[in-house]
């Protein structure tokens, strides 16, 4: 290459430019299509992974589809954390997505191998058109991947025009043929990757090396496998500043790809021969055209056998896997309470994806309300003063948590987003202001009645702490029933919590005439209790307020 430095110059700064170029069109159309298909099929991603993870089976087909869905395991991986961190998977199940992840990526490396250039300004036509027609849904987000697509297809032509001389340059095909085994190819792939943080563009770029007759099989193998450790170092980048939950779903996808490629990597030449047994032949070319022709396909096809080798050794383990990563990076309980547990920044460019882990936060955020409700009414009523500023202090967590919430739903691309999902980010910060709400009710209402309860020194009879009690518990439990149905968007609960509007007034006339019967002769007592009652029992009312406007946020059945 110096030689061509020093005779030919332009030619040399030309061709150095247009592969740069078509690196920046590949890693950008790269992002259009993550970023399309993420909006496009990821408003429920994370019901799929929560229940379709039931067993190691389910699990890796979990991962795999998800990631060959949207194209990129690093948001497969960021629900992954978020549910480890919440126990809605243990870390066991997580092995096999995270595995399943893994093998989805090989889909890249499959769509990349067809000779599909010629049809890339005809795919950014249409995805352009696509969204022009249609400003939201659906046919947006499809538009999108399809121009993202386009783009990386172009991106790809540019880099094999730019590398296109290097074909006939004896010195570069002399310096590709030499044997040097798959270790420095591993390690190119490697360090390429954690560089540009994509192991999809480094299985490209061998790829369209591939198709201009550059790169030998086992050479191109060595450097695909390469990716797979670059990712690891992507994903432990990832989890920097995360909680420990993280590191252990890192330090999995590590172990995984570390082993695995060390074991495949020894098996680089049958892999070769397996992978030119099932690939087409390119019979009637022959030399730098053979190989231009027939390699793209057997590099696609060995990786994926060696992805398919890698689970197969791997599946059958996956507690074994978990265990040992749970020796690895023990986890204290008080930091498996660290907020918050599902809102990822990573993901703020797929509102769809954001927006379902926005929901779960504000889910969370409604079982901490539920519970500060719960605790309330027996302290308020019979706490001292040390528990009644334990209860106070139990709202700060509720507001550091809202506070978190609202900004990251306003850090979520405005300009993003449809109609729907404008709607449904309203709907969140709403229901996420009545949870907070709630819990100002507690720290500066209920509280400040208990204070003067004991300020007053007169406790209220048992009669009296019955009824209260009794219709605490009772809007406690719609309170209760209209956060889970908002966790789980259920009508059906959200109208058993409006429905109940006539039993709760018919309780508070009964409460109300208990009351009254309270009062007696000895007027000052009677009236300081009987005023703590009827104090606890407004707050209670509203509440119930706010539990209703939390079951309107539920959208009705097939809305």
């Amino acid at each position: 290459m110096s030689e061509i430095l020093a005779t030919d110059e332009v030619s040399v700064w030309l061709m150095a430019m247009a592969f740069a170029g078509g690196l920046a069109l590949f890693l950008h159309g790269m992002d259009g299509v993550t970023a399309g298909l993420k909006g496009l099929a990821g408003t429920r991603l994370s019901d799929v992974l929560s229940r379709l993870s039931s067993n190691r089976f389910a699990g890796l087909g979990t991962g795999m589809l998800i990631t060959a869905t949207i194209q990129s395991s690093t948001v497969t991986m960021v629900l992954v954390i978020g549910f480890l961190s919440s126990g809605l998977l243990t870390l066991t199940q997580s092995v096999g997505v995270i595995i399943g992840a893994n093998v989805g990526t090989t889909i890249t490396a499959q769509i990349i191998a067809f000779d599909v250039v010629r049809y890339a300004l005809g795919m950014v036509a249409v995805g352009v058109a696509a969204q022009f027609i249609s400003r939201g849904g659906r046919v947006r987000e499809l538009g999108r991947a399809i121009t993202g697509l386009g783009v990386l297809f172009l991106g790809m032509g540019f880099m094999q025009e730019a590398m296109a001389p290097l074909r006939d340059y004896e010195p570069f095909l002399e310096l590709m043929a030499a044997d040097r085994g798959p270790l420095p190819g591993l390690l190119i792939g490697a360090a390429f990757t954690a560089l540009i943080q994509s192991s999809s563009a480094t299985i490209g770029i061998v790829i369209v090396m591939a198709s201009q007759g550059l790169v030998p099989l086992e050479t191109g193998i060595a450097i695909a496998l390469g990716a797979s450790l670059g990712t690891a170092v992507t994903t432990m980048i990832a989890t920097i500043g995360r909680p420990p939950v993280a590191l252990r779903a890192g330090l999995v996808h590590v172990v995984f790809n570390v082993v695995g490629v060390g074991v495949m990597l020894l098996l680089v030449s049958p892999l070769a021969d397996l992978a030119t047994l099932l690939s087409p032949s390119a019979e009637g070319l022959e030399g730098q055209s053979r190989l231009a022709a027939e390699t793209p396909r057997q590099i696609a096809n060995a990786y994926t056998l060696a992805k398919a080798g890698m689970v197969i050794g791997f599946i059958g383990f996956t507690s074994q896997l978990a265990a040992l990563v749970e020796r690895l990076v023990p986890v204290r309980a008080s930091e498996q309470r660290a907020e918050p547990r599902y809102l990822d920044e990573g993901v703020l460019n797929a509102p769809s994806v954001a927006l379902d882990l926005a929901h779960r936060e504000v889910a969370r955020l409604g079982e901490h309300a539920v519970d500060l409700v719960e605790r309330s009414v027996p302290t308020v009523l019979t706490g001292s003063r040390r528990e009644l500023a334990a209860l106070a202090d139990a709202d700060d967590e509720i507001d550091r948590l809202f506070e978190t919430i609202l900004q990251y739903l306003r850090a979520i691309d405005d300009e993003a987003l449809s109609e729907e999902q404008g709607e449904r980010l309203t709907r969140l910060m709403r229901v996420a202001s009545n949870y907070e709400l709630v819990g100002d009710v507690v720290q500066h209402e209920l509280v400040r009645i208990g204070i003067r309860r004991l300020d007053d020194g007169v406790p209220l009879s048992e009669e009296s702490l019955r009824v209260v009690s009794d219709f605490h518990r009772t809007m406690t439990e719609l309170f209760a029933l209209a956060q889970r149905a908002f966790a789980d968007d259920d009508p059906d609960a959200a109208a058993r919590v409006l429905d109940a509007k006539p039993e709760v007034n018919e309780l508070l006339d009964e409460v109300a005439a208990h009351q009254a019967t309270r009062l007696g002769a000895d007027a000052p007592k009677r009236v300081a209790a009987y005023t703590r009652g009827t104090e606890t029992i407004e707050q209670l009312r509203r509440i119930y307020t706010f539990a209703k406007r939390i079951a309107r946020a539920v959208p009705a059945e097939g809305a």
